[in-house]
């Protein structure tokens, strides 16, 4: 925000609006504009910029000082005309307002020193409207509103309406991708971060890093450098506000989708695949430590995966268990969404590292090899379906935008015509399984019966928030979640957690889904060393409540003398249609 405007004249003896002739009698003083000193050469220069007003919208505000002036950015097309009011609904009935109007913005970015239109008391009392504003041209214009005297107090409500052709937002050509500056902007924000001494590849998240670097602050550069120098004019005549709401969207989606289409599909480590993984969902994990636990299949699969360690001579599945770390074989079932296929990840210990393969599903030959926890040889890529969108603008493939919400305003790119199976609907159970080659999963284990229904409606979403509990009960510590992707109401619900507590039994904690609905959460609170783990712990939430949106976990210390840290949750939930 700019610092508000300081006029540079002396005010008349005879007051602000008053003034005095040579002759003693009143006259009328012209309202007081912004000033523009010899340092300011435009009008956004004079006044405290508040944001943009919508075509059809409002905006209210304060003011509390000498000489304010405030300001909102208008954006029309051409040919466009706007009434412009402060109404008497939200407005202090003492204020005597004005308004002006300036612009459109040029190309570097200014609004002149010129006022194109002002009114002071055409409104209701002594308040102001311009009923039918014809512009010149279509731009971003920049409304201001002030008070008579400069020393105005109160509030004040200012409304907008287009009259006459469209006041939305220039359109701007984005079908060719994000403008070839911002784009490079972009990447050089990654690139700059990745190589950052204190950046942490392994706990990192790359696509929200892409988000962060997507966001109005650290492209604004950019953006004033590209407009300078005579950029694009429709782009430029959206402001930067315009440009964050609809071209670096487009931006972040592009610099999203090309990471993922040279990313592994199951990511780069072997703890991607339980953690930060939005492509690939985890169907069922069990450890194996006898060769009568499994199957032919997977017999076979471990002897190949342990041929990936250095003991390249193992024939049998006995043999692979007696060189093992702990005689433990680690066996996860995965579901590829985006590109709808099926795999067996089989992982050992050897020499206290991780090793191991991944196989399609019925197959004992590895794609893709575990070495030190990290995957090698891979060559499956992420496909169209379950990449995260904001609008089906962002979906590729015939696929579509869902599972968004209010408060979560992105879901997943999905085709719904693929999701027809004959054994979608089936009764399913621990010991009955959906044939997860059909991308079915199922759906209900946690409230007593199941049905097999598509994979992609179970998701896991985890937060690190190492959050501290406050002591004593005086306040409390909420983390939340988002969750989105999902269809519309919850089925199963499981929670995990991690917190750090001298006393953990002094805590009581509770979950809230995002309709509002508060459940407990009962468990074992008795930790080692004053830590708690608690996994796969299912939670009774309401089953016909919305499941997209934000989810809060709650950590009250009844007691006081100790505190401590929520360092981490997931939730696990299953969903379907309401």
């Amino acid at each position: 925000m700019t610092p508000t405007v300081r006029l540079l004249a002396p005010f008349a003896l005879c007051g602000l609006v008053l003034g005095c002739s040579s002759g003693g009698v009143a006259t009328i003083e012209p309202a007081l504009a912004p000033a523009f000193g010899a340092d300011k050469a435009d009008a956004a220069d004079a006044v405290d910029r508040l944001g943009a007003i919508e075509p059809a919208g409002e905006r209210s505000g304060v003011f509390v000082e000498d000489l304010e002036f405030h300001g909102y950015e208008l954006v029309v097309r051409d040919g466009a005309a706007a009434a412009l009011e402060i109404t008497q609904k939200g407005t202090s009935k003492a204020l005597d307002t004005t308004l002006y109007v300036y612009g459109p913005r040029n190309a570097a970015g200014q609004f002149g020193t010129k006022a194109l239109a002002f009114d002071d008391d055409s409104g209701w009392g002594r308040y102001s409207k311009l009923a039918s504003l014809a512009l010149p041209q279509g731009g971003t214009y920049l409304v201001v509103v002030g008070t008579r005297d400069g020393r105005g107090r109160g509030a004040y409500r200012l409304t907008s309406k287009c009259t006459t052709g469209e006041c939305g937002p220039l359109p701007v050509e984005t079908s060719g991708g994000c403008p070839a500056a911002l784009r490079a902007a972009l990447d050089n924000c990654v690139a700059d971060a990745v190589a950052d001494p204190e950046y942490d590849a392994w706990n990192s998240d790359h696509e929200h890093l892409i988000t962060q670097c997507a966001d109005a602050e650290p492209m604004a550069p950019a953006y004033d450098a590209l407009c300078a120098a005579g950029g694009d004019a429709a782009l430029c005549a959206l402001g930067m506000e315009g440009v964050s709401r609809t071209v670096l969207p487009v931006c972040r989606s592009e610099a999203v989708n090309s990471w993922l289409d040279e990313r592994c599909v199951f990511g780069e480590t072997y703890r991607d695949l339980f953690s930060g993984n939005d492509a690939v969902i985890v169907v069922s994990r069990r450890t194996a430590t006898t060769p009568g636990a499994l199957t032919a299949l997977e017999a076979a699969q471990l002897v190949a995966a342990v041929r990936s360690t250095a003991y390249e001579g193992i024939e049998t599945a006995e043999g692979a268990f007696e060189v093992i770390d702990q005689g433990q074989a680690n066996l996860s079932t995965l579901w590829d969404a985006s590109n709808r296929r099926a795999y067996t990840a089989v992982e050992v210990g050897a020499g206290d590292n991780s090793f191991g393969a991944i196989f399609a599903h019925g197959s004992d030959v590895p794609e893709v090899s575990i070495v030190d926890g990290t995957f090698e040889g891979c060559a499956r890529f992420t496909g169209a379906e379950h990449r995260r969108c904001a609008s089906d603008a962002e979906c590729s493939g015939g696929t579509r935008c869902h599972g968004t919400s209010e408060t979560v305003p992105f879901g997943r790119c999905r085709d719904p015509k693929l999701d027809d199976h004959a054994a979608e609907g089936t009764e399913c159970s621990e010991d009955t399984l959906c044939p997860v080659e059909a991308g079915l999963i199922c759906i209900g284990e946690s409230v007593g019966y199941g049905l097999c229904g598509p994979t992609w409606m179970r998701g896991r979403f985890e937060s690190r928030p190492e959050l501290t509990i406050p002591d004593d009960g005086s306040d409390r510590a909420d983390a939340q979640i988002a969750v989105f992707g999902l269809t519309t109401v919850p089925v199963d619900a499981w929670l995990d957690f991690t917190i750090t507590h001298p006393r953990p039994a002094d805590l009581v904690l509770s979950l809230t889904n995002p309709a509002g609905t508060t459940v407990p959460v009962t468990a074992s609170m008795v930790g080692d060393g004053g830590e708690v783990r608690v996994e796969r712990l299912a939670v009774g939430v309401p089953g016909d409540e919305m499941v997209n949106g934000l989810w809060t976990l709650t950590v009250v210390d009844q007691k006081s003398g100790e505190s401590g840290v929520l360092q981490e949750f997931a939730l696990d939930l299953t969903s379907r249609w309401d």
